[in-house]
């Protein structure tokens, strides 16, 4: 009846008894444990060195974990690992002698201590974000502007054309000073009602005015009713999303986006057919700055997120197996006696 997981092997290290708070945590019956060497639930290499370190205190009596209790990694059954707290007890039965190892279940606990990390990461990021508007972003504005004024007073040429480019030039990073301001402090939403549909069909119009995008079909269908929300921190959303289908797409083919509703939820999918990411890819989508795009800042999904977030809502990204990346936003349906009448 032990709420944590509670294994008793003997002096070899197989296993004698499994309760079924143990079974819960690793995915095994008790019969299909018992009688196999505890090293069964361990990923490498502590698996492989637990009979040694077993062998070891019973030879010389020097302890390591017995009668202390420390983190490890625990191994399921499907082969996923997750952080435990293990306790390990000894005792006598009949002269024979067992271990009784308690483990508590840390996969909660470690998961708030990394939310908590990355919360103090952006905090910090927030702080430099602030120092670069104030020392980079202004000056820089300074900066295009004599430029303007110097490449007016040339004649149409090569000069004219260089300025040009450096204008350009200016203007991305203007643009990437932009993004780090709105990733690491993005505005708290200033709350209405939003017609979700209106919002992407609207987002998709001005898409479509992008003249490096001509081959690019953005295809809407399904409705759901209104939620709570920012318009204009949505719209960046969705525009973002697009953005990164259509990119995947090198600039061709066709994105659907198909809205609807699950219980309270309102869901916009945007599905693109390019390659996919592969999983070490998707690992990464969500840190800072990390881009596989020759000209991309990092920022747009992290932010995405993060408005999407300040909605009290998730974005979800998956690579079916047909092909393409899917990304899902879910976000609160607004109350029904607030919402507008269906049109």
């Amino acid at each position: 009846s032990a709420v944590d997981g509670m294994i008793v092997i003997d002096a070899r290290g197989r296993i004698e008894a499994f309760n079924p708070a143990a079974e819960r945590l690793f995915g095994y019956a008790e019969q299909d444990v018992v009688g196999q060497n505890v090293n069964v639930l361990m990923p490498s290499p502590y698996g492989e060195q637990h009979d040694a370190h077993l062998a070891r205190y019973l030879a010389t009596g020097e302890k390591k974990i017995i009668g202390l209790g420390r983190e490890v990694v625990a191994l399921r059954r499907d082969g996923s690992t997750f952080p435990v707290h293990l306790s390990v007890g000894e005792m006598s039965l009949q002269g024979d002698r067992k271990f009784v190892g308690t483990l508590h279940d840390l996969t909660a606990r470690t998961a708030v201590e990394q939310q908590l990390s990355e919360q103090a990461a952006l905090a910090r990021l927030g702080e430099m974000a602030a120092v670069v508007a104030h020392e980079v972003k202004n000056p820089l504005a300074g900066i295009r502007g004599a430029i303007q004024i110097i490449g007016g007073r040339l004649p149409p040429g090569t000069d004219a054309s260089i300025v040009k480019e450096i204008i350009g030039r200016i203007d991305a990073l203007g643009e990437m000073m932009a993004s780090l301001l709105l990733f690491a402090r993005p505005p708290a939403p200033r709350v209405g009602l939003v017609d979700v549909n209106a919002l992407v069909a609207v987002t998709a119009e001005l898409l479509s005015k992008d003249p490096t995008l001509r081959e690019l079909e953005v295809h809407v269908e399904g409705y759901a009713p209104a939620v709570t929300g920012d318009p204009n921190l949505l719209q960046i959303v969705f525009h973002n999303l697009l953005v990164n289908g259509a990119q995947a797409m090198r600039g061709k083919g066709q994105i659907r986006v198909s809205i609807g509703q699950v219980d309270s939820i309102c869901l916009v999918t945007f599905a693109d057919s390019g390659p996919g990411m592969p999983a070490e890819v998707r690992e990464k989508i969500f840190t800072p700055f990390f881009t596989t795009k020759a000209r991309g800042s990092g920022l747009g999904l992290p932010t995405s997120k993060r408005l999407v977030e300040a909605h009290k809502g998730r974005l979800i990204v998956d690579c079916p197996p047909s092909g393409g990346t899917r990304v899902t936003v879910e976000l609160p349906l607004a109350p029904a006696s607030d919402r507008s009448p269906t049109p």
